[in-house]
């Protein structure tokens, strides 16, 4: 069972493997694997064939050389000229294939008639051709075709072996012009596949790719019609959908900064009824307080004594109030935002988390001097920072955090030279988001305050990674030329 189970998992994991690759390559490597299959099965054949071609020939040779040799052997013995049959013999060998000739005196060994002009490399015929290769194509018998030719006025002998060492080179030299042949076919041929369905393929990932862009917040997305006649309309409805998306948003969008308006707006009357009312009310708290004290002073001190105590009291809770004050005033409708550089704005909202959350390091990472592009900008960027700490902290229990400030230039071709975006990146280090999790109230409303200000949102990076958040914000002419700059920079520059 547990073997079982193994090869199970075994192939559940092969299976993972394989769906993880993309098409090209799952249909590159079946296409290769059909080819070598093809080759295998090809070679195979080629052998067996080649071997019995082999054994054919050698058997053919051995009996045109049999026959040859008869007759040379009944001429010379006609002609009474058996003393020469070592070198007429020799000197006949050079026109026999596949054989080879061997003497043999009585009561001694035999040797072999070579040519008077024989190469002394004729023997290593063998030598470039493998031995694998010379295994599998030697013929059955192997070297055993032996034909005998018995002299009989002397007693001697002259002996006939198939040689087919020449042959299976021969075979060696054609089967490897085919194998490189087949090896630069096969490789010209992955290649147009390769190219081919790139050609295929490439629509399908544009179009993956456009999915991103529109989940990402990019409205302008659309991909260009391919020639591929089944993707063709997909990429029609691709951006058919994409332009209704683009004026379901503008809508969203629209109604999303009306809503925004009147919240901002409503956080700015209450911010402004606690800096009126709630400020001076704890002021004139801390004046009397301060006024009783100073009266008790003129008391004996037994009486003194506990009212002190109460009006101390009250100047500690009155103390606390106007922290309270303070830090709804920052949260509600910060007074630097508009007044103060955005890089500034960022640094002292870090400074206050840093001050609420002494155990997360929070690091800034960015131009030293980004300017203010004015509230809608400022307040898009300060706000998406505050919620992507106030989650990261909270729900992501994160230790440290990045945040990345710049100024993007975006400029491109058939664009302003000068166009810019204002790019945010938060990073940390928490315990990160499920796959398929579904955005909270928090980051919802980030998304879609980034999406009302024109902008793109991503967020990346699953657990136990942690997150980042990946907000562009494009500016337009007259953000680009107007807002706070920092004082100091001027000063640098």
């Amino acid at each position: 069972m547990q073997t079982i189970s193994r090869i199970f998992r075994s192939g559940g994991r092969a299976e993972v493997a394989w769906l993880g690759r993309s098409i090209r390559q799952q249909v590159l490597l079946a296409i290769s694997a059909m080819l070598i299959l093809a080759i295998a099965l090809m070679g195979t054949t080629a052998v067996v064939n080649g071997r019995q071609s082999v054994n054919v020939e050698i058997e053919a040779s051995m009996d045109t050389a049999e026959g040859y040799l008869r007759e040379l052997v009944r001429r010379i013995t006609a002609e009474n000229r058996l003393s020469e049959l070592d070198d007429l013999v020799a000197s006949e060998v050079q026109h026999l294939r596949h054989a080879r000739i061997y003497i043999q005196d009585p009561g001694q060994q035999m040797r072999i008639l070579r040519p008077p002009d024989a190469d002394s490399d004729a023997d290593n015929v063998l030598d470039r051709t493998p031995d694998w290769f010379e295994t599998l194509m030697m013929p059955k018998g192997g070297n055993d075709h032996t034909r005998i030719i018995n002299i009989e006025p002397n007693g001697r002998s002259l002996i006939l072996k198939g040689d087919p060492d020449d042959e299976i080179a021969e075979k060696w030299e054609q089967l490897s012009a085919l194998a490189i042949v087949a090896v630069i076919a096969i490789a010209l041929i992955m290649a147009a596949f390769y190219f081919i369905l790139g050609r295929i393929l490439n629509p399908l990932t544009a179009l993956a790719k456009g999915l991103a862009a529109l989940e990402a917040g990019e409205r302008s997305q659309r991909l260009e019609i391919p020639a591929v006649s089944e993707v063709e309309e997909i990429t029609r409805k691709f951006n058919s959908l994409a332009a209704t998306l683009d004026h379901a948003r503008e809508e969203n969008g629209e109604l999303y900064r009306q809503i925004q308006s009147v919240q901002e707006d409503e956080r700015r009357e209450i911010a402004r009824e606690l800096h009126d009312e709630a400020g001076p009310c704890l002021f004139g708290i801390t004046a009397n307080a301060e006024s009783i004290g100073s009266l008790a002073n003129s008391l004996v001190p037994e009486q003194a004594e506990p009212i002190r105590k109460r009006t101390d009291e009250i100047l500690s809770i009155a103390t606390r109030l106007k922290s309270m004050n303070r830090t709804l005033l920052k949260r509600l409708h910060p007074v630097s935002i508009g007044k103060v550089p955005l890089s500034a704005l960022i640094q002292d909202l870090i400074y206050d988390f840093e001050r609420r959350h002494p155990n997360v390091r929070i690091g800034f990472s960015g131009a030293p001097y980004i300017k203010g592009y004015g509230e809608r900008i400022d307040l898009t960027v300060y706000r998406s920072t505050q919620e992507a700490l106030t989650t990261a902290i909270r729900h992501g229990k994160a230790a440290h955090i990045v945040i990345e400030l710049r100024v993007e230039n975006t400029g491109s071709a058939g664009h302003e030279g000068n166009s810019s975006a204002i790019c945010l990146r938060i990073s940390d280090d928490g315990v990160g988001l499920e796959p398929d999790t579904q955005a909270g109230f928090g980051l919802s409303a980030m998304k879609e305050r980034v999406l009302a200000s024109g902008g793109s949102l991503v967020i990346a990076g699953y657990e136990p990674r942690g997150t980042t958040i990946s907000i562009k914000i494009p500016l337009s002419s007259a953000e680009q030329n107007s807002g706070i700059t920092d004082p100091f920079s001027r000063a640098s520059a």
